[in-house]
Formats: structure tokens, sequence, C-alpha cells
């Protein structure tokens, strides 16, 4: 079986501990193993003292090309990526390329934007300020890169476009990058890691692999690296508590849990094109990398006057998905597995936790039976809808309001058709990454913008004149922020040149005008 290594201090090292096996969701199939690697310390100083010097000594627009040619490399091995990404994920084609896509995607806008941004080593933020009216001392903020290290531990997800993704804006901000992918669904993002190394494109410890779990490397860091984790709330909680990050001050980005919401607004009608779209949006989210995506939608938020008919249409959709779900490599087959037998365990438990305050309106969480699969093999969970009551969707206690099922699942809310109960229910969720509104009604819409708006770090608007163009929801793009208050980790990633400044130190310089225009070419 292969072993897939880590690529740490400029070389590949095999792991010495007990290795973890990687398998085919769908078949439990064997795939390769993982052994963690050691000598985790001179890895944090290879990557600060080679690979951030390297990148400094580049200006944005030279580290721009550099990810323009790593998007044209991996473009070349795009298929064989795709492959890959159905043997060890579970994926679908389609959702095969939604992950390898976006990191591609995301690769080629901070390349682009490398393009606007100037020659100098940092970025001008406004004009200088007067500090005085009557003298000639200003204040100019700019930013400029951090001279540590870039920790990026990613979710089992998206081993591309996590990976990808991370390392594009923290390479752009000239920061080395150390990327720890997911075990279970390793052998993309070790792939993709094999060729960006082989091409030999970034200096020397700009980019480094560690397979397998993180060891003792947060105890390495400092004040001047950065931590972008993603992943589960609990394991969030345990790095806010790390020793490095109490003592040193360690600048940490999280994304955690996150029950988005999709509201139906009061005027949404049958027979309209926003109404089939929101149904199209509901099935997508619903199944789209098997419900196994941050941005995926949990909570439906109904008006109760057209729940039946919202309910039945969705169900139907749902079914058919059921029918074709099954080893993605058949042609046949919309939705693939999960990623684990314990991502498995943990849905059913979930939905048996939901059911404490909602029914099932539509599928069977303990079916064993799947389109192309052995008996008994593979990870699989149909769709699966509930409904509460009235009375209950607007409980702060209820376990839908709580609790994030990471599969196909979701749970159709009733509520009034107001503004101001549909923005209490969502803020139950405690913090989300995006939520959606489907309505023509301005008055409805302004009060989303206001009231559902602080609840989360994306609101997606839907009305009939767009439906035509509208895109998906739980699609992530570079130019818009990605992230969420609260139960969502408080984290902030992407958004264009706003995704730069997780990896830059903001610095005031004070002094004179003219020295300050000469200096960094502000304006007095």
């Amino acid at each position: 079986m292969r072993v897939l290594d880590s690529y740490l201090s400029g070389s590949w090292k095999s792991g010495s501990a007990a290795p973890a096996t990687v398998v085919n969701p769908a078949t439990e199939a064997p795939l390769a193993s993982v052994a963690p690697a050691r000598e985790l310390a001179d890895a944090v100083g290879f990557g600060r003292d080679r690979g951030g010097p390297a990148l400094r000594a580049l200006s944005f627009r030279q580290r721009g090309a550099l990810l323009a040619d790593l998007a044209k490399l991996l473009h070349g091995h795009r298929e064989a990526l795709l492959d890959l990404s159905v043997a060890s994920g579970g994926n679908t084609r389609g959702d095969a390329k939604f992950d390898v896509d976006g990191g591609l995607g995301v690769l080629a806008a901070y390349a682009e934007l490398a393009e606007t941004l100037p020659e100098s080593a940092w970025l001008l933020e406004g004009d200088a300020a007067v500090l005085v009216r009557t003298s000639k001392v200003r204040a100019q903020h700019l930013l400029v890169p951090r001279h540590g290290l870039a920790v990026h531990i990613n979710a089992f997800n998206f081993p591309a476009w996590g990976m990808l993704g991370k390392a594009a804006v923290a390479l752009l901000a000239g920061m080395p990058v150390l990327a720890k992918p997911a075990t279970s669904t390793s052998a993309l993002a070790h792939r993709i890691a094999e060729l960006i190394v082989d091409a030999k494109l970034l200096p020397p410890g700009a980019f480094q692999l560690l397979m397998g779990p993180a060891q003792d490397l947060l105890d390495h860091l400092g004040p001047q690296d950065v931590v972008a984790f993603t992943g589960g709330a609990e394991t969030a909680a345990r790095l806010r508590q790390h020793p490095a990050v109490l003592r040193h001050g360690l600048r940490l980005n999280v994304e955690a849990d996150s029950l988005n919401a999709v509201v139906l607004g009061p005027d949404l009608a049958e027979g309209t094109l926003l109404w089939d779209l929101a149904l199209r949006d509901a099935t997508i989210e619903l199944t789209q990398k098997t419900g196994q995506k941050c941005t995926a939608t949990r909570r439906l938020l109904i008006p109760e006057a057209i729940l039946p008919a919202f309910r039945d249409a969705l169900a139907e959709r749902l079914a058919d998905t059921a029918s074709k779900t099954g080893d993605p490599a058949s042609k046949a087959v919309k939705m693939g597995p999960l990623s684990t037998a314990q991502q498995l365990a943990d849905a059913r438990s979930g939905v048996a936790r939901l059911q404490q305050h909602a029914r099932i309106v539509h599928g069977d969480p303990q079916r064993h039976a799947f389109l192309d699969v052995p008996a008994g093999k593979g990870f699989f969970l149909e769709p699966i809808l509930l409904e509460a009551d009235p009375a209950r969707a607007a409980d702060p206690h209820a376990s839908f309001h709580a609790l994030e099922v990471f599969g196909p699942v979701a749970t159709l809310l009733p509520y009034d058709g107001s503004a101001s109960a549909a923005a209490r229910i969502v803020a139950l969720g405690g913090g989300s990454l995006v939520s959606t509104v489907y309505s023509d009604d301005r008055e409805f819409v302004a009060h989303a913008v206001t009231d559902i708006g602080p609840q989360l770090g994306r609101l997606v608007l839907n009305d009939e004149k767009s439906a035509a163009g509208a895109f998906s929801p739980g699609g992530v793009f570079p130019q818009a922020n990605h992230g969420g208050p609260g139960r969502a980790g408080g984290g902030a990633e992407l958004g264009g040149r706003l995704g730069l400044e997780l990896y830059m130190q903001r610095l005031a310089v004070q002094g004179g005008a003219s020295q300050l225009a000469r200096l960094l070419g502000s304006k007095a």
C-alpha cells in the first residue's frame, strides 16, 4: 500500500508512528496509509527562515504570477485530480469539480488581484491622517507581511479547495505556508502537493505539507505566525486555549460550525421563477457534497401558508436523488457517501437528536442498500428532511438551533412570514456563515439586511428579476468574505484584498507629511 509522506524542511519525510489507513468511502477499499512525521520545530523554522524572506523579496505582482503558474500547472492535471477526488472523497464527478475547480478558481482570482496591487512591499490603507490641525505630522496606516509561518489546518470535506484557497491568500500576502489536511481525504491534497513540489515553482520553504495529526506543531509557533483552522467547534475551542495562543497572542482564524438558514419571504408564490430557484437551491444545498459543506443549508424558514406545497415539491426532488445515491464511480449516481464511518455514525446520531423536536418528512436514516454498492459497504445516508411544529420553530432550546448534522440533513421551520420573526429564528443559530432570502418585498429584504445581517458573514438576496442567473448560496467566491460570527467561528477569509489582512500586520507610520509621501507614496 502506498504511504503518503509529509513534505517538510525541503524534503519528503516518512512517519515513524503507527499509520492510519485512507479508504474509499463508497467501497471501504484501502487506498493508502498515512504516518505522522516528526521534526516539526525544524519545519516551522525552515518556513520562517527560508520561505518567508524569499517570498517577501518578491513584489505582490511577482507572487501573483506564481499563483497563476500554480493554477496552470494543476489545471493540466485536472482530470486525474477529479478521478482521485471521486475515489478518495466519495464525490460524484460534479462534486469533485466543485472542490478542485474551486481551489483553482481561488488561485486564479488572487493572481488577478495581484495585478491591481502596487510594486511596493506594503499596502496603503486610505490617505495619511492629520493628527493636529496646526502640525504637518501625519499618520499613515499600511499593511506589511508578517515575519512568520501560516499554518493551515484544513477540513476533510474540501481537500483541494481548502488547501489551495488558504495558500493562495497567504502566499500573495508574503507568508510561507504549512498545510495540514484532514487524514481521511488527504490523498487528494497529497497529490496536489506532489505536483507543486515537483514543479519547483515556489521558493524553498514557501510551501510544506504535514500529513497526519498536528502533534506538537502549535507548541513551536510564536507571535508572528498565523493559524487558519477549518473544522469542528470543539477542536476550535481547544485551539483557542492552546498555550501558544494565550502566551504569544498567536493570530488564530476559525471557521467552525454553522447552522445556515434559508428564509422564504411572505410574497413567494408557486409557479414563479423565484419559487423554482428556492427549490433548486434547497435541493443542491442538501445534497451537494452529500451535505458536507460548511455553507450547506440546515434550516429552512417557510411561511406557514406555503409550507405544505414547498415541502411536497422539495421531498419529490429529494426522492429522485435518494434513488440515485450510491457509488460515485457509477455515472447513474447523483449523490455519494459521507467521508468516513464516524461521519455516518455522527449523522445518524444527529438525526435522532433532531427528531426530539421535529419529525422526518422524507428519508430513512437507517437505509443500507444503495446503487452499485456491495451489501453492507460504504458510508451512505440518503437525504433526510425534517419538519418542526410552528410552536416549536422559535424554541431557543430546540435541537435544530443547536446541532449541525454534517450531512444531507435539513429541517423545515414554519413561521408567520414577518421579518421580525425570521430574524429571531435565524439568530437562534448563534451565528452563521451564510443565509439566503427569497423575496420581492423590499421592506422585508431591508429588514433582513439590518436584522438578520449581524448574525452572518454573508447574506444572499434573491428576487424574481435575478432568479434566472442566481448562484446557489453554498458556493464561496474568492471576492466575497467567508466567515461568520459566534458559532461560525468569528473568522474571516477570502474577500479579495480583505483576505490579505489575516497574514499582514496593520501598522500606523507617523512622521512628517513630506517624509511619508516620499517613503510610502501617501497623500499629505
